[in-house]
């Protein structure tokens, strides 16, 4: 991705003629970015850095734009220097991280030059880099277009290129490893069902949440509208992968969840799969409608549940999770015929 601008690259040249620094040319492309690693929640994170010896390229980001969870392009933004600061600083010999995350900065070295952006518009993108066993791995791009840095005779030295300033990874518990497993499904909207029926007498039922989602597949029959008596809900053995929970490394929507087909090539995944465990789902009556007409809410938890992260099949082996013992999935409504 080498969509070069000239903050591609400043270098400051010392010109022995006047004693004046020039800038030229630096490149930080190759260089990572960093922070101070002092913030509880890494997505409180506002204040970055890239180091090339005795040169640093800083960024202070407006507060709010990183977030554990796949965004939409364009909707995180920001522009410079207005929310967020751009400042390219020359020393006088190598800097270190100590630098700027010391409480008191030491005092060497010295800086000799200072040049701040003058306008930019920036964007942070951020997708699953990675999916773990107990976790997900968020990776936040950080964009900047019509970049302007100017030096001490407000001269402008940069194109209007897009310039990538660097990525910055954070990680969050994933579904099934919060201290609730599964909790924040609990607490979305009652499960859809899939247009397509799977066949054999099964139906799937599924709730997305931004880049991931869960399906159960049921018997027709399990959903039926009779109450169950108090304390004595249908119970289904999990067989094979009845339930599954999936992360993709961009936004879900219902059309991976009812799919029986793979992805296309260029979406990555990451697919838990049920081992063992059981169904329960207790079925109520609600009160009718305006128009006299009646549902059922059916209430389904899972219970000793084992779960399976499958590998690639080639590098990448399978790894199991420990068993859950209860899941509240929420609910689904049916209604009477």
């Amino acid at each position: 991705m080498k969509k070069s601008l000239l903050i591609g690259v400043l270098a400051f040249l010392f010109s022995c003629d006047d004693g004046e620094l020039q800038i030229e040319r630096v490149d930080f492309e190759a260089v990572d970015v960093t922070s101070c690693g002092k913030a509880e929640d890494p997505t409180e994170t506002t204040f970055f850095f890239k180091i090339d010896q005795d040169e640093a390229l800083l960024l202070n980001l407006a507060s709010g734009l990183l977030a554990n969870e796949t965004t939409l392009p364009g909707s995180m933004t920001s522009t410079i220097p207005n929310a967020s600061k751009l400042i390219y600083r020359l020393f006088s010999d190598n800097v270190s991280q100590a630098y700027f995350c010391d409480q008191i900065p030491p005092l060497e070295p010295a800086v000799l030059k200072e040049n701040n952006a003058t306008s930019g518009d920036l964007e942070v993108d951020t997708k699953v880099a990675s999916v773990t066993s107990g976790q997900k791995t968020y990776s936040h791009t950080i964009t900047i277009t019509n970049l302007s840095l100017t030096n001490d005779q407000n001269e402008r030295i940069t194109d209007s290129s897009t310039f990538v300033y660097g990525d910055f990874e954070t990680n969050t518990a994933n579904s099934a490893n919060l201290e609730l497993p599964f909790s924040n499904y609990g607490t979305e909207t009652e499960f859809e069902t899939c247009d397509s029926p799977l066949g054999d007498g099964t139906i799937r039922l599924y709730k997305v949440l931004n880049d991931e989602f869960i399906t159960l597949d049921l018997p027709v029959d399990s959903l039926a509208n009779v109450v169950t008596p108090n304390e004595t809900p249908r119970t289904f053995t999990l067989e094979g992968a009845a339930f599954k929970y999936v992360v993709v490394d961009t936004l879900a929507s219902p059309e991976f969840a009812c799919t029986t087909l793979p992805f296309s090539e260029e979406i990555t995944s990451w697919n838990f799969e049920s081992t063992s465990g059981a169904v329960n789902i207790t079925t109520t009556e609600n009160e009718p409608d305006s128009e006299g007409n009646l549902s059922y809410t059916h209430t389904i938890v899972l219970e000793q549940l084992a779960l399976t992260l499958r590998g690639d099949g080639a590098d990448v082996g399978d790894a199991a999770l420990n068993e859950i013992e209860t899941v509240n999935l929420g609910s689904y409504i049916t209604y009477e015929n």
